[in-house]
Parts: C-alpha cells; sequence; structure tokens
C-alpha cells in the first residue's frame, strides 16, 4: 500500500479551491476507501488551522469545521519525537528550509513513505533527489 506524509501545502486545499486542489481531493478520498496510507505529525494539524485561518472565505465556524473534519479522518499521527524533530533540523540545514517544512520529510523516512508538497519553489526543488519528496501534481496513484 502508498504512504504517504503529507505538508500543510496539500491537506490546506482540502478546504480552498486552489491549483491542484482536484489532486489533493484524489489523495484524501483515496485514503477514505483505505487505498493509502496518510501519515501525519502533530505539526501538520496546527499548520493546517493557521494557513486557513488567513483564507478569506473562511470564518471562525468553517474554520472549526475544518479542523473537525480533520480529526476525523483518523490518520496515522506519528508522534513528534525528539529524534524526529532531530532529524528534521538535519534535514532543514541540509536543504535550507525551515524545521515546518522537513518534519512532514523526517516523517516520510522514518516511516518509509513519500513526502508529498505542493510547495516547489521551496521544499520539493530544494529537496528533490535527495530526500523522499514529490509534487503534488506528480502524484500517480495506483489503483
Amino acid at each position: 500500500m502508498e504512504r504517504f506524509s503529507l505538508d500543510s501545502s496539500v491537506v490546506v486545499k482540502w478546504f480552498s479551491e486552489e491549483e491542484y486542489t482536484e489532486k489533493a481531493l484524489e489523495i484524501r478520498d483515496k485514503f477514505v476507501e483505505g487505498g493509502v496510507e496518510l501519515i501525519a505529525t502533530p505539526l501538520l494539524f496546527c499548520e493546517v488551522a493557521n494557513a486557513l485561518r488567513y483564507k478569506p472565505d473562511l470564518d471562525v465556524v468553517k474554520l472549526k469545521l475544518a479542523i473537525e473534519s480533520l480529526f476525523k479522518l483518523h490518520m496515522n499521527v506519528v508522534e513528534l519525537t525528539e529524534n524526529l524533530l532531530k532529524r528534521s533540523a538535519e534535514i532543514a540545514f541540509d536543504a535550507g528550509v525551515t524545521i515546518y517544512d522537513a518534519v512532514p520529510v523526517a516523517a516520510a523516512e522514518k516511516h518509509n513513505a513519500m513526502c508529498v508538497t505542493a510547495d516547489e519553489k521551496t521544499q520539493y526543488n530544494r529537496m528533490k533527489g535527495k530526500y523522499p519528496v514529490v509534487l503534488l501534481r506528480d502524484v500517480k496513484l495506483i489503483d
């Protein structure tokens, strides 16, 4: 079974119409059907909630509903351990990205997954070929 660690740039698209929203929803739907495994850290929930908080078409009621639906998905939430955060720090320094960008990549490494990002400029271009990261638009789901 395919296993993905999603970064917040993908998950935000579940609640906001953006470029590649359809692709992000395809991954979510495949997870709901039991066709892929999704790995997340607690940081993902905070990042998504914060990004959605600043979407002009979302008010507090819609944001709370989005948060509720995120938790109801029951993704495989992995612990943000000292070792995972240390590995994230190594990746962040090596790739020139933030710790926030490095955490889902470190989680992907640890859990034999692929980190899916929609952030081509920062995350993908700085990590491709060296870390388990793929652009959302390039994800090919197995039927």
